[in-house]
């Protein structure tokens, strides 16, 4: 058979479809790893072509005789769109992804078939299946034996971002209220052996890696093993971890350090207790933040943050609290996002339940946009502060500052050299998102 899969167009993003063509594409391009997994689990000798709306245009015309789409929430009408051409030019359509394992039923209205689930060990039935003409409506896939996993098929994905994902685990013990991933891939943490992560980075040219796991730091022990493995290949890479073990194993920082670890994305989530209680984010202890960032930047690692605002527990007040904290952390850079409780949450159905949901236009659910009743604030209130948080910390004269003192105390660290690409594709994707690509110059007064 001839089998496309398809990665729709992202409209909300650092790098998004508007960026098509330009090098904005290849230099903020997000490594995704979705298809070529699922294309390393195709059975037999069919023709398998990989397409990124980002970078290229679909080809309906094809002769195609599956086609296969992943879909995040925000990406779920598009998909449909290119779901029902398909159908109705007679090819079999299979959805899979986020967005559909938590609402199948809503995705089988636009496919033949729906993946539930971890879509590796499943997806070889769905093809002989589709070869038969008896294809199911959904499929369930177990959780992934992580040593059988393959290498993903990158020689399939035709225009590569300077940077290449990775993923050396999946599930994540924690069970924070917002987040997908645990209940997706579940709460127990799969990590492959480390002898194949290392024979997969070697087939890997790019000099940067992003690991795709919910944290390096959910288990120490095996990350550092995997670091002492990866120092003879000489790669420099960035990875999601927990800034309270970060602040307290130096010696896992000397590790990372010396396997090539250029930055950390933290998920503070909040400067507030009583927010992170709500969040289900016990791992985090806000009092201990700066602290933590002072001991990682030691390392000359940087620290790229992660906030949410709108929890329950926040008022007003919260956005020039957690702006004096930032500025003050001098952290690298930060995303400010606004809560959004993604179909298959357990926020989710709280808000549901409690009559909170206020639109399921699922291209707002994009974490730039207030879907739902906040309690202590008005969704105007949410939005602009979040807002305000954004134009003082990608101010021209903050993001000047911190590349300048980046440059001053690590000199020709890569992680400073970073600094500037971070800031300007942060700034990129606030401009688009929140002010509809203009620059604000004018900020509000403040202190």
């Amino acid at each position: 058979m001839n089998i496309l899969l398809i990665f729709p167009k992202l409209e909300h993003g650092v790098t998004t479809y508007r960026d098509k063509g330009t090098p904005f594409a290849k230099l903020f391009g997000n490594p995704y790893l979705s298809l070529s997994q699922v294309a390393a689990s195709t059975p037999g000798n069919h023709k398998i072509r990989i397409i990124d709306e980002n970078f290229e245009e679909i080809d309906f015309d094809g002769n195609w005789n599956l086609v296969g789409i992943t879909s995040l929430t925000m990406l779920a009408p598009r998909a449909y769109e290119i779901a029902d051409e398909f159908r109705r030019r007679g090819v079999k359509v299979v959805l899979g992804g986020y967005h559909p394992t938590a609402l199948p039923e809503e995705a089988k209205k636009h496919a033949d078939a729906v993946v539930i689930g971890e879509a590796e060990e499943v997806w070889a039935e769905v093809v002989r299946d589709a070869e038969r003409g008896e294809m199911k409506e959904f499929y369930y896939g177990k959780h992934v034996n992580m040593e059988k996993i393959p290498i993903p098929r990158r020689d399939l994905v035709k225009y590569k971002p300077l940077t290449a994902g990775i993923q050396t685990s999946r599930g994540c013990p924690n069970a924070c209220d917002f987040c997908a991933t645990s209940v997706f891939l579940g709460r127990v943490l799969r990590s492959r052996p480390i002898e194949n992560v290392i024979e997969e980075m070697k087939k890997i040219p790019n000099k940067v890696l992003i690991f795709r796991d919910a944290s390096l730091t959910l288990n120490p022990n095996y990350s550092m093993q995997l670091f002492k493995a990866m120092m003879p290949l000489r790669k420099k890479w960035i990875a999601n971890g927990n800034i309270n073990l970060l602040g307290k194993n130096e010696k896992f920082l000397k590790y990372a350090r010396k396997a090539g670890c250029i930055s950390w994305f933290v998920g503070f989530e909040s400067i507030n207790p009583s927010s992170l209680k709500e969040a289900h984010k016990v791992s985090n202890k806000a009092e201990e933040y700066e602290k933590a960032i002072k001991t990682v930047r030691k390392y000359g690692m940087g620290i790229v943050g992660g906030f949410i605002f709108g929890f329950d527990n926040d008022t007003p007040e919260i956005f020039d609290s957690t702006l004096d904290a930032v500025l003050s952390w001098e952290i690298d850079a930060a995303e400010f996002n606004i809560l959004t409780p993604y179909p298959g949450t357990p926020l989710y159905s709280r808000l549901e339940k409690e009559g909170r949901i206020l639109t399921k236009d699922w291209t707002k659910y994009t974490q730039a946009h207030v879907v739902y009743q906040p309690k202590n604030m008005t969704p105007e209130e949410l939005l602009e502060g979040t807002k305000y948080v954004i134009k003082h910390f990608y101010s021209y004269r903050e993001m000047i500052k911190r590349i300048y003192g980046a440059l001053k105390i690590h000199k020709f660290a890569p992680y400073a050299f970073s600094l500037p690409t971070i800031n300007v594709a942060m700034y990129r994707y606030y401009r688009n998102e929140f002010f509809n690509g203009k620059d604000e110059k004018k900020l509000p007064p403040y202190e």
